[in-house]
């Protein structure tokens, strides 16, 4: 782990919220704007399947300012039109954005770490596509910028991961997490709870392996079923069953208990996508937070709280 990530020894109030990790490092938190790269899926376009993962429908991660045949740099100029000047993260979010040339990626990187007021990158792809050619093209940058590896991960139960179709396996992610570590890249894990045959024991077990690779960030979501999407397939032959409002606090703490204090949690759950949401419907995202927070101070957990005992 890098030392930008373990920049307070004691034990954080509840969990260790991206916000806070960002005024540790920034004295403030700062923006981050979301980019198509324009690489695509190598799980769609049939380099490795043609169906995507179960949950997933592309164009729910392209954010309006990146619609459209535009370069990331005027994306980037779009989503700040009408700001004033300040820091920000460039997020390469959308499809694969590893997913390309090591040419090209190096350009990319280059192009958008040179860029005015850009603070931080971070890289959003998929584990079995990043190399050491990959991270030795954002090593020169981790002690310039705030460069992050985000891999999807999902799920650390090979047999769920082949359930939704994602296409590789938790070594995968563990190897190329490894080379990560050897450069000192901050790695976040994406994962979801309520994925189709998972208990909680299975979730928890995502978590204790997170804790076991020692992770620096995580991205918790809970299941949604979009529409269009496999999974609202599997749901309408009940082959799923989202997770409850009611259940979802107790989860996502029991998730927390058994991560490193130091991991940087950077998201508790996923956003609301409108009309294209089928299930669950929740209250706003605020709500859900602040239910999460009341159900861990009430119950005295923590995060870390397991990691700390050694009993994850």
């Amino acid at each position: 782990m890098t030392n930008r990530t373990v920049l307070k020894s004691q034990r954080p109030f509840l969990y260790r919220s991206l916000a806070s990790y960002l005024r540790e490092v920034f004295g403030r938190t700062l923006r981050k704007v979301p980019i198509d790269p324009g690489f695509g899926c190598p799980n769609r376009d049939g380099s490795i399947g043609a169906d995507g993962c179960a949950f997933c429908r592309m164009s729910t991660f392209v954010p309006e300012h990146a619609r459209g045949d535009l370069s990331p740099v005027e994306q980037i100029s779009r989503a700040r039109k009408g700001r004033k000047p300040e820091p920000f993260i460039a997020y390469l979010q959308a499809g694969t954005g590893t997913y390309t040339t090591p040419e090209r990626f190096g350009d990319l990187v280059e192009t958008i770490c040179n860029l005015p007021d850009v603070a931080g990158l971070f890289v959003g792809t998929r584990p079995d596509f990043v190399d050491g050619a990959v991270l030795d093209t954002l090593k020169p940058w981790i002690h310039r910028k705030l460069v992050w590896l985000e891999l999807g991960l999902q799920s650390a139960n090979d047999r769920t991961l082949q359930r939704i179709g994602r296409g590789h396996g938790l070594d995968s992610f563990t190897k190329a997490r490894h080379l990560a570590s050897e450069r000192g890249i901050p790695v976040l894990a994406h994962v979801i709870l309520g994925l189709p045959g998972e208990g909680p024991e299975e979730m928890m077990g995502t978590a204790s392996y997170l804790a076991e690779q020692m992770i620096e960030g995580v991205k918790i979501h809970h299941l949604q079923v979009i529409r269009g999407t496999r999974m609202e397939e599997m749901l309408r032959s009940g082959e799923v069953t989202p997770l409850t409002m009611d259940s979802y606090p107790a989860l996502v703490a029991g998730f927390l208990k058994r991560l490193p204090p130091y991991t940087v949690i950077h998201r508790l759950l996923a956003d609301a996508l409108g009309d294209l949401l089928v299930a669950p419907q929740w209250p706003e995202r605020e709500k859900v937070i602040q239910a999460i927070r009341r159900h861990m101070l009430q119950e005295g957990k923590w995060q870390g709280r397991l990691y700390e005992k050694g009993s994850v």
